[in-house]
């Protein structure tokens, strides 16, 4: 569970995640939630603001990564579990268009990655260690179950580059 999927385990896209992802255990990487540490601070007002049209807001963004998360674990654990059904790829834009992050508070978001997170994190925990190497079709690709737990890490870690060189 600890060793980086090899490319074999995950669609090339996936790569500009997954290698962002330090070398180590990578249960540690999904309990450390970098994008919380990041985002606590910034106060409602400012997370609502869109650096420029189209773009997403803080408060978007985080919604994004929480969504994601969501979906990256539960495709992991239909996977984990031997579901063979081939599942889909997901649109990103109309999640983010119809949740209405903006309402919310930085607060309330902030709690449910927390809450997702722990999640997460306990699926993963506890796979029986056969688990991890499991593959399914994702969007056409074959997948591992390993590969799903760094792809998790790599999106959350994508997106604190991106609002740190925002």
């Amino acid at each position: 569970m600890n060793v980086r999927p090899a490319p074999s385990e995950y669609a090339p896209y996936f790569d500009r995640y997954i290698s962002q992802v330090p070398d180590g255990p990578i249960l540690g990487k999904l309990t450390a939630n970098p994008l919380e540490a990041a985002l606590r601070a910034v106060p409602d007002e400012a997370a609502s603001l869109r650096p420029a049209p189209g773009k997403w807001s803080l408060k978007e963004v985080l919604g994004h990564v929480i969504d994601t998360e969501r979906i990256m674990a539960a495709r992991a654990l239909r996977i984990a579990r031997g579901d063979q059904t081939a599942l889909p790829g997901f649109d990103q834009d109309p999640y983010v268009e119809n949740a209405d992050f903006q309402r919310r508070s930085m607060e309330s978001l902030l709690e449910e990655l927390q809450a997702v997170r722990a999640a997460t994190a306990a699926l993963f925990r506890w796979l029986p260690e056969e688990a991890w190497a499991r593959t399914g079709t994702v969007s056409g690709n074959q997948t591992s179950v390993r590969a799903l737990a760094w792809v998790i890490a790599g999106h959350e870690l994508h997106h604190v580059n991106l609002l740190t060189r925002r």
